[in-house]
C-alpha cells in the first residue's frame, strides 16, 4: 500500500481567478434540477495526494486513472473512484516494469485498458490482466470496445473488434479517438488526423500535448505555445495567455478549456481566459478532468477541483 500525505490547502477568494471556500458549497446532487455547475468558481478539495503523477486519464466524475511515479522510480496505477484513490497496480507477481509509463485510456462502455512493454492489459474491476494476441503498445486511445487504438515507439495500430491492423507511425505520443473518422494522433514529428479513410498531416514538429471538446474545438501544445483549430484543413491560431512556457490543455467544452504551465492555470470561458487561483506552488504538468471535475497535477502532487453551484 501507499503512502498518502494530506495537505492542508488554503484557499482565498480574490479577483480574476476565484477559489471558492466550503460557505460556497451549494446543496444537491450533480445534475439535480435547479442547479447549475459554475466554472468561474472551483472548490478545491481539502485532500491533497501527494506524488509525482506522470499520466492522467479522465472518464467521468468517478472514473480517473493516474500512473504515479515514487521515489525508487517505478510506476503504480491508482483509481479515483468518486471518493478515493485505490492503488491498482498489475495482478500479484507481475512487475510493474512492464507498464512503467503505459497510458490508461477506458471506453463508454466499461472496458479500461492500460498500456505495456508486453501487451496491452485489461482492468476487470478487481485487478489488471494481459490481453492476449496484442501488441506492446506504451500509448492507447480510442473510442469503444471494436475502436481501439495504441502505438509503439515506431507504429500505430488499430483494432476494430475483430482483427488488428498495423502501420508505420514513430514517435507518437497521444490519441484522441472522437469518432471512427475523427482521430486525432501526436508526438515527434507533429499532428496528423484520420478520417476514416486516409490521414493528413495537421501540424509538424513536436506536438506534446492535445484536446477538444468536439471535432470543431481542437487544441494543441507546440513549443509551449497554445494553438487552436476548427478542425481538420482550418488553420491554427497561436496564443500563449500565461506568458510562458504551456505544459498541457484539456477541453470540456468551447466555454471551458484550461490551460497548465510552470507559473499558472487559466481557463478559456469562451470569450476570455481567466487566471484561476490554485491551492498549490507546484510545477504543474498535467490536467484532465470530466463535465464535473477537474484534476491537475505536477511534479510533486495531485490537486482536485469541482465547479460551485448556483
Amino acid at each position: 500500500m501507499r503512502n498518502y500525505t494530506v495537505l492542508v490547502a488554503l484557499l482565498s477568494v480574490a479577483c480574476g481567478g476565484r477559489a471558492a471556500i466550503d460557505a460556497d458549497r451549494a446543496p444537491g446532487a450533480a445534475g439535480a434540477p435547479g442547479s447549475a455547475l459554475d466554472w468561474d468558481q472551483i472548490i478545491w478539495d481539502d485532500d491533497i495526494l501527494a506524488e509525482s503523477v506522470d499520466y492522467l486519464w479522465t472518464g467521468s466524475a468517478k472514473d480517473t486513472w493516474a500512473v504515479v511515479a515514487d521515489h525508487v522510480g517505478s510506476f503504480q496505477r491508482a483509481h479515483w473512484d468518486g471518493t478515493s484513490w485505490l492503488w491498482r497496480t498489475v495482478s500479484e507477481g507481475v512487475s510493474s516494469s512492464v507498464f512503467d509509463q503505459g497510458q490508461i485510456w477506458g471506453s463508454a462502455d466499461g472496458q479500461t485498458l492500460g498500456g505495456s512493454s508486453q501487451q496491452l492489459q485489461s482492468w476487470s474491476g478487481q485487478a489488471w490482466a494481459n490481453w492476449g494476441g496484442t501488441p506492446g503498445c506504451r500509448v492507447v486511445g480510442g473510442r469503444a470496445k471494436d475502436d481501439v487504438w495504441c502505438a509503439t515507439e515506431t507504429t500505430l495500430y488499430r483494432f476494430d473488434g475483430a482483427r488488428w491492423t498495423r502501420q508505420l507511425m514513430p514517435g507518437l505520443r497521444g490519441i484522441l479517438a472522437l469518432a471512427h473518422d475523427d482521430v486525432w494522433v501526436w508526438g515527434e514529428a507533429g499532428a496528423s488526423h484520420f478520417d476514416g479513410a486516409r490521414w493528413s498531416l495537421e501540424l509538424t514538429d513536436l506536438v506534446k500535448r492535445m484536446s477538444a471538446s468536439g471535432p470543431k474545438d481542437v487544441w494543441a501544445v507546440q513549443d509551449g505555445v497554445l494553438l487552436h483549430s476548427t478542425g481538420p484543413g482550418s488553420a491554427w491560431t497561436r496564443q500563449n495567455p500565461t506568458g510562458a512556457q504551456i505544459a498541457s490543455v484539456w477541453s470540456e467544452s468551447p466555454t471551458n478549456t484550461w490551460i497548465v504551465g510552470a507559473g499558472a492555470a487559466m481557463r478559456w470561458n469562451g470569450a476570455t481566459w481567466e487566471l484561476m487561483s490554485l491551492p498549490m506552488q507546484d510545477e504543474r504538468l498535467l490536467i484532465s478532468g470530466s463535465a464535473e471535475d477537474i484534476w491537475i497535477a505536477g511534479t510533486q502532487m495531485l490537486v482536485h477541483g469541482h465547479p460551485a453551484r448556483k
